[in-house]
């Protein structure tokens, strides 16, 4: 869909009528995609009350008419607004949500390919760990691992499957542009399963597909180290939180 082409406010012709109904259009998909942003997004917004008001009234509406007559309405208060200002803005946080989803899809794909017993990518992942921990940081991705396939055959809730996406993201995180695995990188280079692989052994195994699963579920805070009866336990001489 091509986006309307905005009205030159340095050309000395008044706008004609095609381009006064671009502008308005134009309008009507930012106010649509403000619309779409969170109450706490908004609130970081400097929009005009009435315009706020009428965001929100616009979020209470449940039939399709009634807010397609109120997205009009929130294009024609747009007119009195500075909108580049609120286009930057969408467009900022667009951008940052695609970099979270992008994020979210590596470290998943990266504890897909462990959960289907591929650990050639196990390395790269354990290198974002400080040196002196690394040791330590490769047993507890074995023992999340072990875990969480253990919970999956006796269906259990997948605890030690979010524990280890969480642990996961985290070195993803700490080892950002310090090493081959930065934000370009491709996860478990040479190893990685394609999606369809993955979907289909992590069925195998009984465990559900995050990719699936609302992120915020993922970030629940699991109740102490997750231990299963016959898994291999870490050695107890040293522990890391991360």
């Amino acid at each position: 869909m091509r986006k309307p082409k905005p009205y030159d406010h340095t050309d000395p012709r008044p706008p004609s009528r095609s381009q006064k109904k671009r502008d308005s259009a134009a309008l009507q998909v930012l106010g649509g995609k403000l619309a779409e942003l969170p109450e706490s997004a908004l609130s970081k917004l400097d929009l005009p009350p009435r315009l706020l008001e009428a965001i929100m009234e616009f979020k209470s509406l449940a039939k399709h008419e009634a807010k397609r007559r109120q997205l009009q309405f929130i294009g024609a208060l747009m007119r009195d607004t500075d909108a580049d200002p609120l286009a930057l803005a969408v467009e900022d946080m667009e951008s940052g949500n695609r970099s979270q989803a992008r994020e979210f899809h590596a470290v998943e794909s990266w504890r897909a390919a462990l959960l289907a017993g591929d650990e050639s990518g196990l390395e790269g992942i354990v290198v974002l760990a400080p040196e002196d921990e690394q040791v330590e940081v490769r047993s507890k991705i074995r023992q999340l691992t072990r875990n969480a396939r253990a919970e999956a055959e006796k269906n259990k809730p997948p605890r030690s499957s979010r524990t280890l996406f969480r642990l996961l993201r985290e070195l993803r995180q700490s080892g950002q542009g310090t090493t081959a695995l930065g934000a370009d990188a491709e996860p478990l280079e040479d190893g990685v399963l394609d999606q369809d692989t993955q979907d289909q052994d992590v069925q195998n195994l009984g465990v559900q597909n995050p990719a699936a699963q609302d992120q915020q579920e993922l970030d629940e805070s699991a109740d102490g180290q997750p231990t299963e009866s016959g898994a291999a336990q870490d050695s107890p001489s040293r522990k890391t939180s991360f």
